[in-house]
């Protein structure tokens, strides 16, 4: 039987059978409760734009498997088109029966609410993709940690492969420390600054940040359009734990031309872990400045001020299997692949 949940008790209970899931597995780190709590009962600021459905299938009274189901209507003005996204996928092993009609009826639920079709496990600002590989090492924040065997129970409910992507890193060295700082010093010849962000305007930054992303990612692929009020929220919970050298403006000619958003990697921390890993997180540069070292002295810096503050290594993440300029980035700056994922889709309207 499949179950719509409705109200808090519920919500709570969706929870703890990821708890469940995951009992005993050091790889797994669980989402802060309370915001959670918030998507699933709806308070968040999305739910402005967004309609929003958690569901799971029981069998005997248990709960076999869950996923939340949400029509996110300024996603699909942006792209034009009519998008279901279905999120926080778990299930039991051997539930394979429950998976299925479970995703089915949440197919039904996004295809009633007039989507054409549905995007598994990915949005960002909500959920990022489900891993294929490393499943012996815990994920870096916000990235999707998962049991193999949810690609087949996926697969078996009519859905496919839609894009991959991947997860750069690397371990710094002394040799690595001068090529960044020869590349900042390239980009202040070149009559690029690159500053720092100034968390004592954190919104004015946030409003900064958000003019870039909208010029940089108004055409990458999946990306939804965030306001204002969803970017300021989000660093201001995040103010605590960011290190505003890590985050990087470019400005050239008094314009706004580059930006890059970076975090300790505080998975670390909750495995019992001395944080010492980094993570960029988005790097977006101006059509105009493209080609001319900006994205790399941005992601130098970031990097520089890692090592400045001890950390041993760092991610670049996630990039898109045919993000070829973003790839490159990546291992001008030392990065390799470092780990895999996927996103997947089914049609729910025939063509």
């Amino acid at each position: 039987m499949v179950r719509a949940v409705e109200g808090r008790p519920e919500a709570q209970a969706y929870l703890d059978f990821a708890r469940e899931i995951y009992d005993g597995n050091a790889c797994w780190v669980e989402a802060p409760r309370e915001e959670m709590l918030a998507v699933l009962c709806r308070e968040i600021p999305q739910s402005v734009h967004c309609r929003i459905q958690p569901f799971w299938a029981e069998r005997g009274g248990r709960i076999q498997a869950t996923v939340t189901a949400v029509r996110d209507d300024a996603f699909n003005r942006h792209w034009g088109e009519e998008a279901g996204h279905l999120l926080f996928f778990e299930a039991r092993t051997g539930a394979d029966a429950e998976a299925r009609i479970l995703l089915d009826a949440a197919c039904d639920w996004l295809r009633n609410e007039g989507c054409r079709y549905a995007r598994l496990s990915f949005l960002y600002g909500w959920q990022l993709p489900l891993t294929i590989d490393c499943y012996d090492e815990p994920p870096t924040l916000f990235h999707t940690y998962n049991p193999p065997g949810y690609h087949r129970m996926i697969k078996d409910s009519r859905f496919y492969t839609e894009k991959g992507m991947v997860e750069y890193r690397v371990t710094f060295d002394e040799g690595l420390a001068r090529q960044y700082r020869e590349a900042v010093d390239r980009a202040g010849a070149a009559g690029v600054r690159l500053r720092s962000w100034d968390f004592l305007r954190l919104r004015e930054e946030a409003g900064r940040f958000l003019e870039n992303y909208r010029d940089t990612f108004s055409n990458h692929w999946g990306a939804p359009q965030f306001t204002l009020e969803e970017v300021a929220g989000l660093f201001a919970e995040s103010k605590d734990h960011m290190n505003p050298e890590f985050n990087v403006f470019a400005e050239a000619d008094g314009e706004l031309v580059g930006v890059v958003w970076s975090l300790p990697d505080l998975n670390q921390l909750m495995c019992g872990r001395e944080v010492d890993h980094g993570m960029l997180l988005s790097i977006g540069v101006s059509e105009r400045m493209r080609g001319k070292g900006v994205n790399v002295a941005m992601g130098a810096k970031s990097y520089l001020a890692m090592i400045d503050a001890g950390y041993k290594s760092a991610s670049y993440t996630l990039v898109l299997d045919d993000n070829w300029p973003s790839r490159r980035t990546a291992e001008k700056l030392g990065c390799r692949v470092a780990r895999n994922y996927v996103v997947y889709r089914r049609e729910l309207v025939r063509s």
